[in-house]
């Protein structure tokens, strides 16, 4: 969206709109968006689909549902559906930028590997950021969420197959009862909006901001998470976190890594 409403061309996308029924393919972020929820759908001879939906029952548009590309997993499957659609290579820029987060990851595992976390947030961010959280050896022991789609276990269990299974997955939660898991849980990190920062300074541990809203924090909507140069990003402030963590609660400090 940032692109769009920079370009001039699509400025005035009205047009372009009406075209859509000719385009080759959408792809529609989330498994959960507006499931179950006539929210933001369009309503069509008594019946209700999300844009790609539409596109797709109505003018052949071939629909591709994935999450929210963020890590390495969920960002090649965007980029392998868009070199599919193309038929062109993935851009040398963007192998480039894969390479560049695998090597990281190589560097920073060690301080952030067998961490346990609490996620929350809207489900189709905790689902995505669970599977990254899975993929870099995070262990996410609580994944909540204030929606109720009754979906949102299932959809952690397929993008998080390491510790899928045993996350405690729970929906219709507020902050307090969030809260309160936490105290008995004890994880060593919270990642989700700002909302929650009382709850991670009474516990005493970092909080990653990620997600809407961050009220405490300048640029909090230009935070930059999802494809390999934003999961890059991610990755570097979970690890800095733990560093920065350890260091201010040693008796000794250190200057070096």
């Amino acid at each position: 969206m940032g692109y769009l409403s920079q370009n001039p061309r699509w400025r005035n996308s009205c047009d372009e709109l009406k075209k859509m029924g000719g385009a080759k393919a959408s792809i529609e972020f989330g498994p959960i968006l507006n499931k179950g929820n006539l929210v933001g759908r369009i309503k069509s001879k008594n019946m209700a689909y999300t844009g790609a939906e539409y596109l797709e029952k109505e003018f052949g548009v071939k629909k591709h549902t994935i999450n929210l590309p963020v890590g390495i997993t969920q960002s090649d499957q965007l980029f392998q559906i868009l070199s599919d659609i193309s038929q062109q290579e993935v851009p040398t820029q963007y192998t480039m930028e894969r390479g560049r987060l695998i090597d990281a990851y190589a560097d920073g595992h060690k301080y952030v590997f067998g961490k346990k976390a609490v996620v929350y947030g809207e489900e189709d961010l905790v689902i995505a950021l669970t599977g990254f959280l899975d993929e870099i050896g995070v262990e996410v022991i609580l994944a909540a969420s204030g929606g109720n789609s009754g979906a949102l276990k299932e959809q952690i269990e397929i993008c998080a197959p390491t510790h899928g299974k045993t996350i405690r997955v729970m929906g219709d939660l507020d902050y307090e009862k969030i809260n309160e898991l936490c105290i008995d849980m004890k994880p060593d990190f919270l990642i989700g909006n700002s909302k929650g920062y009382y709850i991670a300074r009474e516990l005493k541990i970092p909080i990653i901001r990620v997600g809407f809203p961050i009220h405490d924090r300048m640029g909090g909507s230009r935070l930059k998470h999802v494809a390999y140069k934003g999961a890059q990003e991610l990755f570097d402030k979970i690890g800095n976190a733990m560093m920065e963590y350890k260091q201010e609660n040693s008796e000794v400090g250190y200057k070096y890594i």
